[in-house]
């Protein structure tokens, strides 16, 4: 399996690119001021390959790694409530637009154009020029299923993986993001099949993953394949098997609902956790597997218990600041307790990344983009591109609209969120 060869990128033409960028960009209607650039890390090189040493991630220097950077949510998998695309929110996923385009006489062809073009100006270099100058080392990549294959049961876009959509993406972010110090780390964001019933895996009140056989054998093929072309790489920080489980809220109608505070689904989400760590420990033994807990790290297997080893354990915690502090001492305590490193993948309370800090947990924001205007503090920047309407645009219109105008270049930046990021990252810095 051929993986994607990491180019090295003159610092000064990125430099070049950002500033463009950055130039462009705007700050409540008016021009962003430059950031300061200070020194680019180096990019990401084999002494940089992480592993788990007690309760911390370390390179092959043994020094300590914290991860702290951002999501790229809604860059390989829309949610409609950020993204450029109208749909009632809460139900409508990502399926429900390629099932509107195909009923609007889309082809296949011109839906993957579609995406293809969604995504070449979603998240660009000029975009990983300005993550990697905040100071940030890692970006979280949600992607789903559908990216790499057509259907639940696991049948490739492109049987050629070097053709397949899905890996020219995660080959494009692993080489770009490495290129500029950045970690990835891999978030299948959605499962063949829906992991929840949430919009956020793509498809709406399904949560089909747990009882199918025939999807949980497309999840596992899906990870061998990501394993074994990126196994060795050292910009891959770990691959997260599954976001967010059972995050079931709101859906007790439907026939599939299980209680995400009910031990059982915990008892469902860790059987196929151990089916998927097995999967990809058959391909690659060394890169850090992350898991979810909904909501709480305690409802994840001891990983003592199991056999694992280099575990990166992960929570999302969208909560106040009181109750920020009280969970992430406990993921503190439980990483010590258990030998784990931990992270909190999603978060938008600001303050959280102090606490974060404080308790030495790696964390990712979510998220770097919003298309849907501003949202409190969820996005570093905020738009609002004309939305497709899959049901109604014909393709041309929904081609442009998905163009030039989602880029970052066109959107607004969130001083309270990228300041408070920046802070952190650059304290020397102050405000700026």
């Amino acid at each position: 399996m051929k993986k994607s060869t990491k180019i090295l990128i003159a610092a000064g033409s990125i430099a070049i690119a950002a500033a463009a960028v950055t130039a462009a960009l705007n700050l409540g209607g008016k021009p962003a001021p430059k950031p300061a650039l200070g020194e680019r890390s180096p990019s990401i090189t084999d002494r940089d390959f992480l592993s788990v040493d007690g309760s911390s991630l370390v390179n092959r220097d043994g020094e300590r790694v914290v991860l702290k950077g951002v999501n790229l949510g809604g860059w390989l998998i829309q949610e409609c409530w950020m993204c450029p695309v109208v749909g009632a929110d809460g139900e409508w996923g990502n399926l429900d637009t390629i099932e509107a385009f195909e009923q609007n006489g889309y082809s296949s062809e011109q839906i993957q154009r579609l995406f293809d073009t969604y995504q070449d100006n979603w998240i660009t270099e000029g975009d990983l020029d300005i993550i990697a100058e905040s100071g940030a080392n890692c970006v979280r990549v949600p992607f789903w299923y559908r990216n790499f294959m057509t259907d639940e049961a696991g049948s490739w876009i492109d049987d050629d993986l070097d053709k397949n959509p899905g890996f020219k993406r995660l080959d494009w972010i692993v080489e770009q993001a490495g290129a500029r110090g950045l970690y990835v780390i891999l978030d299948m964001h959605g499962c063949p099949g829906g992991q929840s019933m949430n919009h956020c895996c793509g498809t709406v009140g399904r949560n089909d993953l747990y009882s199918s056989d025939s999807c949980r054998a497309a999840m596992k093929k899906l990870w061998q394949a990501i394993a074994e072309r990126y196994k060795g790489e050292p910009a891959v920080a770990a691959y997260d098997i599954m976001n967010e489980p059972q995050n079931n809220g709101g859906f007790g109608d439907k026939p599939n609902f299980v209680d995400p505070w009910d031990s059982k689904s915990w008892a469902m989400t860790n059987e196929v956790y151990r089916e998927m760590v097995a999967a990809v420990r058959e391909v690659d033994p060394d890169h850090v597997i992350s898991l979810e807990g909904i909501w709480r790290i305690t409802n994840l297997p001891d990983p003592s218990t199991e056999g694992w080893t280099n575990m990166l354990y992960q929570v999302h915690l969208y909560d106040d600041t009181a109750q920020f502090r009280t969970l992430a001492k406990d993921v503190a305590d439980y990483a010590e307790r258990r030998g784990v490193a931990v992270l909190v993948g999603e978060f938008s309370n600001m303050q959280g990344i102090e606490i974060c800090d404080e308790y030495g947990i790696s964390w990712t924001t979510w998220t770097y983009k919003g298309g849907k205007g501003t949202n409190g503090s969820w996005f570093w920047y905020y738009g609002s591109p004309t939305p497709v309407v899959p049901k109604v645009d014909d393709f041309d219109t929904a081609l442009e609209k998905w163009g030039a105008a989602i880029r970052t270049e066109n959107f607004f930046r969130s001083s309270a969120v990228t300041g408070a990021v920046e802070r952190a990252l650059k304290p020397s810095d102050g405000d700026n």
